[in-house]
């Protein structure tokens, strides 16, 4: 019975050495390439932001921001993730940007002025135009057809080390960066940032931050008139409002539930009949204490 069953099975043994260099974590990255390569994705930045160096060799702002960006897909988060990303021999040939180190990107970073940050959003409005002329007719009509929302949005991004620039201390003792965002929130494409520091209001610079986010949107949202503003809030002020009414969009921004606030819509109800859907109250599960009454929502 043993020989027609073959005897005893040889169990395989485990060899640990040193890794094939032929194989890589980031495989998918292939398809990151291809799409860069069909959306002209860095030649549309280096167009926007123009030459970063008096000699046209190496990179150039296109790839610089390409190549971060495939690198916080790789799962990175620091600069010296680049370098990480560059040992990856075979990673390296499906990569967009190959050969990028954490070095050479902190010196072509220190050459782009602010004007040019602020051109990058210039390719970006180019590149997503060109995204959608490939997609299906019928997705590019849900898409531009609206609704369209902006998103204006602000975090805190800790960082450490004393020779940081452009960061400071925020309310909570953290040495931040604070990039203010507008999203296009149906595709969760960015049309406009800044970068503040720990300290700065955003609402300082979202009115401007509200207008380019609109000038980077395809003309044919624009045309479909379905555009609408959305920020929480730390974004209230009148001066957002403004903005957005000036440009005929709609728009919705949270509001401290503070005592001022609801006596301002009872007013209006009270002199103009029905409250206006622009003083719409979201619901809270608490009672609002003080001169309201204790009265809930």
């Amino acid at each position: 019975m043993r020989r027609i069953r073959g005897g005893k099975r040889k169990r395989q043994r485990v060899r640990v050495g040193v890794p094939d260099a032929a194989l890589t974590p980031n495989a998918g990255m292939a398809a990151i390439t291809e799409l860069c390569g069909q959306l002209g994705v860095i030649g549309a930045l280096d167009a926007a932001v123009g030459p970063v160096k008096q000699r046209d060799r190496g990179y150039g702002a296109g790839e610089l921001l390409t190549g971060l960006a495939a690198a916080q897909l790789a799962g990175e988060d620091f600069l010296v993730g680049l370098d990480r990303q560059r040992a990856d021999a075979a990673g390296q040939l499906i990569a967009p940007v190959p050969g990028l180190s954490s070095t050479t990107a902190a010196g072509l970073a220190r050459r782009i002025t602010a004007a040019q940050w602020q051109a990058v959003e210039t390719g970006l409005a180019a590149v997503t135009g060109r995204m959608l002329a490939l997609l299906p007719p019928q997705r590019a009509a849900a898409l531009t057809g609206g609704p369209v929302t902006i998103d204006l949005d602000a975090t805190d991004v800790e960082v450490y080390g004393c020779k940081k620039r452009g960061v400071a201390y925020n309310h909570q003792g953290q040495r931040v960066g604070r990039p203010h965002v507008a999203t296009w929130a149906e595709t969760e494409i960015v049309l406009a940032a800044d970068l503040g520091s720990g300290t700065d209001d955003p609402r300082a610079s979202a009115p401007d931050l509200l207008r380019r986010a609109l000038a980077a949107l395809p003309e044919r949202v624009r045309a479909g008139g379905r555009v609408a503003a959305r920020a929480d809030a730390g974004y209230f002020a009148g001066q957002v409002a403004r903005a957005a009414h000036d440009e005929h969009i709609a728009f919705a921004i949270g509001a401290k539930r503070i005592a001022p606030l609801w006596r301002l819509p009872a007013a209006s109800a009270k002199t103009a009949g029905p409250m206006p859907s622009t003083w719409t109250m979201p619901r809270s599960r608490w009672p609002i204490t003080g001169r309201t009454g204790g009265r809930r929502t």
